[in-house]
């Protein structure tokens, strides 16, 4: 975008406005210059604006020198203009074109090749009918160009709004008694293909721009590389182990009650033990267990221990001491 004394102008294609090379800003003239490029069968639109002046302005668009009408901004606001009116209904788009063979000429044309916007300080007078429609050619001025060069031309007829029925007489701003308004200010874009424009070196070469830095690698994230690998790399968090049951198994030398005799310990032989015990509970017979009784000296019997048992044929009586010390085991069933 070109700004000077308080205006804007721009040029779009496909609603994107064109790079601008180059821009020289001429104080004496109030004119601002830039280079654009151009491709072949582009469509464009001229784009100006009024910043806030205050002051009404008409505009007038050149194209290869040849002046197309322009809009008012009264004041303050945006405006435009993509084509030449052809009909009160329709009128052709800007395009960039190549010099048709028919039109080569050695005419010199100064403003071959560029696109000028010009702005003017008005007051506006008095209505007035509107401008008639003049024929359209192909393109929009001759001049001493190659066949093949790239200018502007009008692409095909398209319906637009209505011509209105009048317009406005004005009077110059800055000087009343001049005849003519003169220009405020003017920006000027002088157009050629990109190749021409890259090959001048006014343009950067658009593969070496578009091509990557040797030595970059896009991240897709601001971490450093480091540190991104090592978050990707992270498995979930594994849940916190459980702590080991502790359990007081009882000594081998504790000795065990009769009462206890049912639930006996199975236990591993390995060294690494996961688990103390698994117990099982055995089962109980009514008819089978442990006495102890308390044996007497003249029940001892030293080459059979059913000895001491009295026979029911036996007239001797065994007398059980309480005092004794010794003991013995019987099994019985």
């Amino acid at each position: 975008m070109l700004t000077h004394r308080g205006f804007s102008a721009w040029i779009t294609v496909d609603d994107e406005p064109l790079p601008e090379y180059l821009v020289a800003v001429d104080e004496s003239s109030h004119r601002v210059s830039c280079w654009i490029p151009g491709e072949e069968g582009q469509s464009f639109t001229v784009w100006w604006q009024d910043h806030g002046g205050k002051v009404d302005t008409c505009s007038f668009i050149l194209l290869d020198g040849l002046a197309v009408p322009g809009r008012f901004l009264f004041g303050e606001g945006v405006s435009s203009r993509s084509g030449l009116r052809s009909s009160h209904m329709t009128e052709k788009p800007f395009v960039f074109t190549k010099v048709p063979q028919e039109e080569d000429s050695a005419e010199s044309n100064k403003d071959a090749g560029t696109i000028v916007v010009k702005i003017k300080r008005v007051k506006r007078v008095a209505a007035r009918p509107s401008n008639p429609v003049r024929p359209v050619g192909d393109v929009a001025a001759s001049g001493k160009k190659k066949v093949g060069d790239l200018c502007v031309g009008f692409g095909q007829e398209r319906s637009t709004t209505l011509q209105y029925h009048s317009t406005w007489s004005v009077v110059p701003y800055d000087d009343p008694e001049s005849e003519k308004p003169s220009t405020y200010v003017s920006f000027v874009f002088r157009y050629r293909s990109a190749e021409f424009l890259e090959s001048q070196g006014i343009a950067p070469d658009v593969k070496q721009r578009m091509a990557p830095k040797l030595g970059e690698k896009r991240r897709v994230s601001s971490l450093p590389p480091a540190t991104l690998a090592a978050v990707l790399a992270t498995p979930s968090p594994s849940p916190p182990k459980k702590p080991r049951l502790e359990y007081n198994r009882p000594r081998l030398t504790e000795p065990i009650s009769i009462h206890d005799q049912g639930a006996f310990a199975t236990r591993r032989t390995s060294g690494d033990i996961k688990r103390v015990a698994s117990w099982k509970d055995a089962p109980s017979l009514p008819s089978q267990g442990v006495v102890i009784f308390p044996r007497s000296q003249r029940a001892i019997s030293t080459t059979n221990h059913n000895s001491f048992l009295p026979s029911s044929n036996s007239s001797e009586t065994s007398t059980l001491s309480d005092d004794d010390d010794d003991r013995y085991e019987r099994s019985f069933s």
